[in-house]
């Protein structure tokens, strides 16, 4: 009985996938890939990492709503909640994370296109989503102060001093526009 090398691969592919169909895929770069049927198994894209330290000052406040030192000192916070329990050479740094999900909250966009912006795909965005969100709400307390009772007056008070706009209690991101109807 003869045994050919085709033979072999043939029988080797069948332990392997238990049985499953497959062929032998040449991928977009000149090496055979093993997928299912009618499946394209394709090499990692490895995009570019947004890069805190060479952007300038002006677009960091524009894009992400914080300036530079600010970033730093929550990525500094965030980083041991955000790091991989297992060193991966194709891990996002925590650094990365924290400014996608910045640049998410603040554009409101679709995850796709920050992800993209960010250098990441946007299953790896959603993961990081995840991780940087439960880190924040484990630190909320220390940047989110609700204003007691007993103090409302005087919060009043200093608010309308600020802006000649009774009875607010609290401003978050916002602007106020007043609204005049026209003179005839």
């Amino acid at each position: 009985m003869v045994v050919t090398s085709a033979a072999v691969t043939s029988a080797a592919v069948r332990i392997i996938t238990g049985g499953a169909p497959v062929h032998w895929l040449l991928g977009p770069i000149g090496h055979c890939q093993l997928g299912h049927i009618g499946r394209w198994r394709n090499p990692p894209v490895y995009r570019p990492l947004v890069d805190l330290l060479t952007m300038e000052e002006r677009h960091v406040i524009v894009t992400y709503r914080f300036d530079r030192a600010t970033i730093q000192e929550l990525c500094t916070q965030l980083e041991p909640d955000l790091m991989s329990p297992i060193r991966h050479p194709t891990g996002i740094p925590p650094d990365v994370q924290v400014l996608s999900v910045l640049h998410f909250l603040e554009s409101g966009s679709f995850q796709t296109t920050v992800a993209m912006a960010s250098g990441m795909s946007q299953p790896m965005f959603s993961n990081a989503f995840s991780r940087v969100f439960s880190a924040l709400l484990k630190h909320v307390r220390r940047y989110i102060i609700f204003t007691e009772v007993e103090d409302l007056p005087t919060v009043k008070d200093d608010l309308y001093a600020l802006g000649h706009i009774p009875n607010v209690i609290g401003a978050i991101d916002g602007t106020h526009v007043a609204l005049v109807p026209p003179q005839e």
